[in-house]
């Protein structure tokens, strides 16, 4: 996942055009959305040339997080400033509620046939491009029994008043209510008792973003947490003593969600991206640099990087998805009762 650091450094815009074998004369230039930091660094260094090799069209990045671009396309009516949209799955499930998006043409985007089974939403509105798996990480320091399992976090009392969760405005704390209410309830939409089980871990930590989940592994302030794999490794290339495992159960995820603007007028060039983001190269160029697990069936993940992401291939079926079309009706409820109740 996308580390504050990451998330709030912002890098310039940069040109583009379309594939020379599907010309488009866009009259304004094609935007592209995208996060800053290693994000709009690796856009505008690798991604966006390399796009522009095989293009035609004319485009710019825009820097900022998933809520800027809902803003910026709710802002803009009938004229959204985006084509495309990126950021998390249950973000683009609000946006596509309020008939912003419209369904992919799957004859324009012919890479996504290769994608791994649970990324192609239902009636092709959207597709999860880029996937971030969520581990159970500690300090080896710390911890004397290593979790193997989500319900150790309950059962493992020496995990008690060492835990460390988001907070509900970031997606990770909304995959972990609805994994509790799965764990040990009727289902991932049982809230009450997933509220119920969330408060047993109390007292915890919360945190806002994946950097403030590692600044506080790293002080100690606790010992083990829910996080993706980008932090983790990350945190291990610097030498701290830190671990993460597949839980028993599966792992969770952040997943970008890609869609077509209903109001974009560059939904050509949009395809076109999007079918850039999940070709088998692309796709393993960004789990060189974030540790993602690639989307594309086809992508080879480079020796060096292989052995450290357990989510890849066919261990892809290891994720824990949840349908967030449904979920978005009861989205404010639940993250009002959690700024209630668990603070």
């Amino acid at each position: 996942m996308i580390t504050r650091r990451q998330l709030m450094a912002g890098i310039g815009a940069s040109a583009a055009l379309l594939p020379l074998a599907n010309r488009v004369h866009a009259q304004s230039p094609f935007v592209i959305p995208t996060y800053g930091g290693t994000w709009a660094k690796l856009w505008e260094e690798t991604l966006v040339p390399e796009f522009t090799a095989t293009t035609g069209i004319k485009s710019q990045i825009d820097v900022g997080l998933g809520k800027d671009f809902v803003s910026k396309i709710r802002a803009g009516g009938a004229a959204s400033p985006y084509s495309v949209f990126m950021g998390n799955e249950n973000i683009a499930a609000t946006l596509r509620a309020e008939g912003f998006f419209e369904p992919l043409d799957l004859s324009k985007i012919p890479n996504a046939a290769n994608l791994h089974e649970g990324l192609l939403n239902a009636g092709n509105n959207g597709l999860r491009g880029i996937v971030s798996p969520i581990g159970l990480a500690w300090r080896t320091d710390m911890v004397e029994t290593p979790p193997k399992s989500w319900t150790d976090l309950w059962e493992n009392s020496e995990f008690a008043g060492r835990i460390g969760l988001y907070q509900i405005g970031n997606t990770g704390a909304q995959l972990f209510l609805r994994l509790a209410g799965k764990l040990f309830g009727k289902g991932d939409t049982d809230i009450d008792t997933a509220f119920a089980k969330i408060k047993e871990l109390q007292p915890f930590t919360q945190a806002s973003w994946s950097g403030e989940v590692a600044t506080a592994l790293m002080r100690g302030d606790i010992a083990i947490a829910p996080v993706d794999w980008t932090e983790i490794l990350t945190l291990q290339d610097k030498g701290a003593p830190v671990q993460i495992i597949v839980p028993s159960e599966g792992v969770l995820s952040y997943e970008q969600s890609f869609n077509i603007v209903k109001t974009g007028d560059n939904k050509d060039a949009a395809h076109a991206y999007i079918n850039f983001l999940i070709d088998p190269k692309v796709q393993s160029k960004l789990a060189d640099v974030f540790y993602v697990a690639p989307a594309n069936r086809q992508s080879v993940v480079s020796d060096k990087v292989s052995p450290r992401l357990p989510i890849q291939g066919d261990q892809m079926s290891k994720i824990i998805r949840f349908e967030w079309d449904s979920y978005v009706k009861i989205a404010a409820e639940v993250a009002d009762r959690w700024n209630r109740e668990i603070g």
